[in-house]
């Protein structure tokens, strides 16, 4: 073979053409590539967060708020029970209260350790701390203080599972303690001032003349070894005739979750309106160092700081309790929790989406200009092999029969381009010699390509028809001709998510063939399959069309109903049972007819419950309740079921 003159070479001009061409085509792309998959990430991680944020807000808010609802739970009940002259005498407050050696007064021991009340039920866990001073002679002060007794007795049992105790304080210098395991009031000194505590002169008609409920700041109880807030609300029986209700929250579980429980690669952080830290994972140790009293303008930290300035200027102008702003480097997603006033935050690097976008356009180049190489080094070898050769072929030969005639060329009636100095040119000279046995072949190879098209379009069809066949085995079950496990959980979680958007109610029904094992063993898996598809039909025909059936597995079926009440679904479950009781079977020879039945499971979607893992969880709860109860029932979810051991021959 003879190498062709580099400037004279169509090879290389084709491959240094293409090379170049295809570079910038890789560049282009690439930097496309990164740029949508960097807005796409930013798009559905904004997204993402604001639904993150909203619900973590709501979360972190529900002890708050409960709090201030007990709050107005107890200051109505106490200002009820006032009104309504609440029963009092001495004997019944010397029974419980009694005047120690330091001419304090206290609550006596049996009412932290436990005693049977005139109701018959045990009081314990309460202390009291009355001063020196206080004006015990006075019967409305000592009814004030023997109310405050009873009911701190009577709410501290149940408020006290959530929150670390309840309990009532008074400007006399009183504080009256439901805290079980700390004997509160015991362990003070006689000289023990509750008026200099900030969880009692922030209630004050100076600190407080609105008087609402108000908040405490952070602070960390020694006594508990744990973090606290704690909320006041005053209690105004005339203005000059006051008490104080008291919970202390603990945020040891709180700080755990704002510390552990984050999005990947991010971190959150609480503050409060004026700039103090409330919890930061970097910042414990000036935390602990200040007992809670830590300022984000104290730390030297320009971030924190920057931060703090970023999302106090959006919280003045704030639409919502929770929304997202974009940083240099990150995007910052607050949400309020309400109570104290503080605010959660989410930090999310920005990193975290470059880096996936640059990784995945670096590797689409690195790809790109691996494969040119190679389509380039393909490209030459093709083209020497396919094209350069085969045109020194064609010369050599067309010489041979270089004194044919051919009209259409020799008249240049179909001019050729003989005058380039490329391996096309010198062809096309040669070219004239052997036209007409090429028009021969031209012709021949076009009847070939007409008839190759022909078994292309009747092998394309062919193929179609065998991929449709095959999409169908994959999502119908085989048996019973309806989708199977797989299809249906995909549409299902579908439609739950369309429910869920919509606001729609939406239903659940599990159901299960009773005792389908026995009739296996007893008649046969052939009969067993008959069952299975008489059921499925049964089901099938009984349910509305816009509901969604499935099978499991086994004789287990399940149904989506979209759109339903729980009424309707318990129609339609009761329904489906009856007509499933209905139906008669014959073994093989015909001889003997049996009969079966179904249990059947209802859960339905709630406000919070729009999920599929959790509608099918509930809805076999209640399958697993109708088969423990006897079978052939209809079950809704009501929370108590709980699974122990398989139903035999279910």
């Amino acid at each position: 073979m003879r190498f062709p003159n580099y400037k004279q070479s169509l090879t290389m001009d084709v491959m240094l053409q293409m090379a170049v061409r295809v570079s910038i085509v890789i560049i282009v792309v690439s930097a496309l590539t990164y740029w949508h998959i960097y807005k796409t990430l930013v798009s559905s991680t904004i997204d993402g967060l604001e639904h993150y944020i909203q619900e973590r807000g709501q979360r972190e808010s529900g002890i708050f708020k409960l709090a201030e609802s007990n709050h107005q739970i107890f200051r109505a009940s106490y200002l009820a029970h006032w009104q309504q002259d609440f029963f009092y005498n001495d004997a019944f407050f010397w029974h419980v209260f009694e005047r120690r050696s330091d001419q304090t007064i206290r609550l006596q021991k049996k009412a932290y350790d436990g005693y049977f009340n005139h109701s018959g039920l045990i009081s314990k866990d309460v202390t009291a701390y009355i001063g020196a001073n206080a004006p015990i002679e006075n019967n409305a002060f000592r009814k004030k203080l023997l109310l405050a007794y009873t009911m701190v007795d009577h709410f501290g049992v149940a408020w006290t599972r959530q929150f670390a105790n309840l309990y009532v304080s008074m400007p006399e210098n009183v504080n009256i303690v439901y805290w079980p395991g700390v004997r509160w009031a015991d362990n003070a000194t006689s000289k023990l001032n509750v008026l200099s505590e900030e969880w009692v002169y922030i209630t004050t008609r100076q600190n407080n003349p609105e008087r609402k409920s108000v908040w405490t700041g952070l602070y960390y109880d020694p006594t508990a070894l744990e973090w606290m807030v704690s909320l006041e609300t005053p209690i105004d029986i005339t203005p000059t005739n006051t008490l104080n209700i008291g919970h202390d929250i603990l945020l040891n579980a709180l700080f755990e979750r704002v510390f552990n429980d984050h999005l990947s690669g991010t971190y959150n952080f609480i503050f409060r309106d004026d700039g103090r830290l409330i919890a930061h994972p970097a910042k414990i140790k000036e935390m602990n160092r200040t007992r809670g009293m830590l300022m984000i303008s104290q730390l030297k930290d320009t971030q924190l700081h920057h931060y703090f300035q970023t999302l106090q200027s959006n919280i003045k102008n704030k639409q919502k309790d929770y929304f997202i702003v974009e940083s240099d480097d990150e995007f910052l997603a607050v949400s309020k929790i309400d109570g104290p006033g503080w605010w959660f935050v989410t930090v999310y690097p920005k990193s975290l989406l470059s880096s996936p976008s640059l990784k995945a356009a670096k590797f689409i180049l690195i790809v790109s200009l691996f494969a040119l190489v190679i389509e380039l080094i393909m490209l030459y070898l093709v083209m020497m092999k396919k094209v350069v050769g085969p045109l020194e072929t064609f010369m050599d030969a067309s010489s041979a029969i270089e004194g044919q005639r051919y009209e259409k060329i020799t008249g240049n009636v179909l001019p050729l381009p003989d005058h380039l100095d490329n391996e096309i040119g010198k062809l096309a000279k040669l070219f004239k010699s052997m036209s007409g046995s090429l028009q021969h072949f031209r012709s021949d190879m076009q009847r070939l390509t007409h008839s190759l098209e022909d078994q292309v379009k009747v092998r394309t069809r062919e193929l179609q028809r065998a991929k449709d066949k095959a999409e169908k085995e994959a999502t119908i079950d085989s048996l019973t001709q309806i989708p199977n496990r797989h299809s249906f959980y995909n549409r299902a979680k579908a439609m739950v998510q369309q429910a869920d958007h919509a606001g729609e109610p939406l239903c659940f029904l599990m159901l299960d063939i009773d005792f389908f094992k026995v009739i296996n063993d007893t008649y046969g898996h052939p009969q067993g399959d008959q069952v299975l598809v008489a059921c499925a039909r049964t089901i099938e025909n009984t349910i509305r069309e816009k509901d969604l059936l499935g099978r499991l597995g086994g004789e287990e079926f399940a149904v989506v109903l979209p759109n339903t009440s729980l009424e309707e679904a318990r129609v339609i479950a009761e329904r489906i049972r009856v007509r499933i009781a209905e139906l008669s079977f014959y073994t093989t020879q015909r001889t003997q007819s049996f009969h079966t039945t179904i249990s059947i499971g209802i859960s339905c979607a709630a406000e919070t419950i729009y999920a599929y893992e959790l509608l099918y969880k509930h809805a076999d709860l209640a399958l697993y309740e109708a088969k423990q109860s006897g079978r052939n029932l209809v079950i809704t979810y009501s929370g108590n079921a709980t699974p122990q051991d398989d139903v035999a021959d279910s």
